[in-house]
């Protein structure tokens, strides 16, 4: 495609913008493929870096685009919007409620001695056993999400047998083992992806990753696991609807 110079400076970016759009939809820049840089851009549409750069900043807005500093910009798999919906549903086991078709697959199963912050989350002392399983998440044929999940032997000696490849844990936690669940306390920090972790999303090293901090407890307050899950930032927002008075608000 090349432009008219004497086409007005508004409709330039917009055909530069429809157009990497376009290729984008029909999968032809691939996700997660590296878009060409301004310069080449320039070149191509025969535009100014200006109009290149309005395009440009419109599908990172759109959400299509985003960038790494140092690196360059890249096709985004589209992002999903995280709501609070049914009890214990708020992270990236949201995904499979909005469309998505969610599995995972094992990556580690160990046994470990608690050390002092496993032993707080947990309300055991240090040095016990705790079960730890490590998977990885997909939604479709997508690694979204890095899962590793801490439970007191004492409490659920079998755990690591009980937890097959795609149950949910909350399914065994609530069908298989019987127990009522209580609140969450859910901390959500920002990272980047370090290369172990960028290779097994399948993302570029130093994407942004949400860390997710999550202690489950069962209907009397005590708790029942804590886990520490890395979700891809390019493919997933969250959204809050909070009350007056402070409160996380479901939403119908």
């Amino acid at each position: 495609m090349t432009s008219n110079n004497d086409a007005r400076p508004d409709l330039l970016y917009s055909q530069v913008e429809n157009n990497l759009r376009q290729q984008i939809i029909s999968g032809e820049l691939g996700v997660g493929e590296k878009i060409p840089t301004e310069l080449e851009l320039c070149e191509r549409y025969s535009v100014s870096r200006i109009t290149v750069r309005r395009a440009v900043q419109n599908l990172v807005d759109e959400g299509l685009i985003y960038r790494l500093r140092g690196k360059g910009s890249f096709v985004s798999v589209p992002k999903r919007v995280i709501r609070k919906g049914s009890p214990n549903n708020f992270g990236y086991h949201a995904f499979s409620d909005i469309g998505g078709k969610s599995h995972r697959r094992v990556l580690e199963r160990s046994s470990l001695e608690a050390t002092p912050a496993l032993a707080n989350a947990l309300d055991i002392k240090v040095g016990d056993t705790v079960l730890m399983a490590k998977r990885l998440v997909f939604e479709d044929s997508i690694p979204i999400a890095l899962d590793s999940v801490y439970v007191s032997e004492r409490s659920f000696p079998s755990f690591l047998d009980d937890l097959s490849e795609d149950m949910s844990l909350y399914g065994l936690l609530s069908e298989n083992y019987g127990i009522q669940l209580g609140v969450e306390e859910l901390v959500i920090d920002v990272s980047t992806a370090r290369e172990d972790e960028a290779k097994l999303l399948s993302c570029i090293v130093g994407s942004p990753v949400y860390v997710l901090s999550k202690i489950t407890k069962d209907s009397e307050g005590n708790p029942l696991h804590y886990s520490k899950s890395l979700l891809r930032g390019d493919r997933a927002s969250f959204r809050f609807v909070i009350s007056p008075e402070g409160k996380i608000l479901t939403e119908a």
